[in-house]
C-alpha cells in the first residue's frame, strides 16, 4: 500500500509540474525587476519627447510647423520601438505617461491595449494617434493607427475604454473611439477588434443596423449638451458584460444627448436591436 501512495504523490507532482510548465508558455514570465527599472527609464524618456510636443504646441508662432512635426514622428517612432523590444510592456502601466493625458487602455485578459494620444498639430479638430499592442500566444506585437486602418479614414481617433467579449473560442474586443472636430462638434463610436493568426483584425460584420452590417456605432452630437458631465473623457455610450448588451445614447436633432438609449444586443454572431 506504502508503494502504491508512494506513485501516486509522484504521479500528482509530475502533473502538477506539467501544468506549471503550461502555464508559463501561455503567459510571459512576469517581469523582473531589472526590466521593470529597464521600462521605467523608456517610460521616463517618452514622458519627456511628449513634453517636448506639448511646450512646441504651447510656444504657438515661435516654433516652425516643422518641427513639431518632427517632434511628433521621432515619439511615434520611439514608442513604437520601446513597446516592440519590450514584450512585457504590454502589462506596464506607464502611469507618468497617462499624468500627460495619455490614454490607455488594456483588455480584461491583458492581451489588447491602445495607447492614444494628442499631437498638437490640429486645431479646433484635434489631431490624434495611436499604438495598438496586442498579444497572439508568446509573440507580442505593437502597429500604429495607419498599419490598422485598410480602409484609409481621413480621421484619426483616441480610445477611451475597451471591453472584452467572449464568444466560444473567439474574443472580441469592444473599444469605444472619440472624436473631435470643433470646440461643439463631437462623437463617440463603438467598434470591434479581435486577433486572429497573429495578427489585428477590424471586424466590420458585429453590428447589424435597418441599413445593413456597419462596423461601427457611432453618435455625432453637441459637446455642450453634456459639458457638465464629471468624467472625462466622456463615457456616454455603455456595455453591460454580462448581458452583452450595448447602450447607444439617443441624439436629439439639434445635437443635444438625450436620456434615452438604443440597446444592441449580441445574438451570438452579431448585435442588433431587439
Amino acid at each position: 500500500m506504502k508503494i502504491h501512495n508512494s506513485l501516486f504523490i509522484l504521479l500528482v507532482l509530475f502533473l502538477n509540474s506539467c501544468d506549471q510548465k503550461q502555464k508559463k508558455v501561455d503567459r510571459p514570465d512576469p517581469k523582473t525587476p531589472q526590466q521593470v527599472s529597464h521600462l521605467k527609464e523608456e517610460e521616463l524618456m517618452l514622458q519627456k519627447m511628449y513634453q517636448k510636443i506639448v511646450a512646441y504646441h504651447s510656444d504657438g508662432n515661435d516654433i516652425p510647423v516643422d518641427s513639431l512635426e518632427t517632434v511628433n514622428e521621432k515619439f511615434q517612432t520611439a514608442f513604437l520601438n520601446s513597446l516592440t523590444k519590450n514584450p512585457e510592456s504590454i502589462r506596464y502601466p506607464f502611469d507618468s505617461l497617462k499624468k500627460e493625458n495619455i490614454d490607455i487602455v488594456i483588455s480584461s485578459d491583458s492581451l489588447f491595449k491602445i495607447y492614444s494620444w494628442n499631437t498638437w498639430e490640429g486645431g479646433t479638430m484635434l489631431d490624434f494617434m495611436n499604438l495598438f499592442q496586442y498579444q497572439s500566444g508568446t509573440k507580442v506585437k505593437a502597429k500604429l493607427s495607419e498599419e490598422t486602418n485598410p480602409e484609409n479614414d481621413d480621421y484619426i481617433p483616441f480610445y477611451s475604454e475597451l471591453f472584452t467579449l467572449k464568444n466560444g473560442t473567439k474574443t472580441y474586443y469592444l473599444a469605444v473611439s472619440n472624436g473631435v472636430y470643433s470646440s461643439k462638434d463631437v462623437s463617440q463610436s463603438i467598434e470591434v477588434f479581435s486577433i486572429e493568426n497573429g495578427e489585428l483584425k477590424k471586424e466590420t460584420k458585429l453590428f447589424k443596423t435597418k441599413e445593413g452590417f456597419v462596423k461601427e456605432l457611432r453618435i455625432d452630437f453637441d459637446f455642450f449638451s453634456v459639458v457638465d458631465r464629471p468624467e472625462r473623457p466622456l463615457k456616454l455610450i455603455k456595455y453591460d458584460d454580462q448581458k452583452k448588451r450595448i447602450y447607444l445614447p439617443v441624439v436629439a436633432n439639434d445635437g443635444s444627448v438625450t436620456k434615452d438609449f438604443t440597446v444592441y444586443t449580441f445574438t451570438g454572431q452579431y448585435f442588433e436591436v431587439k
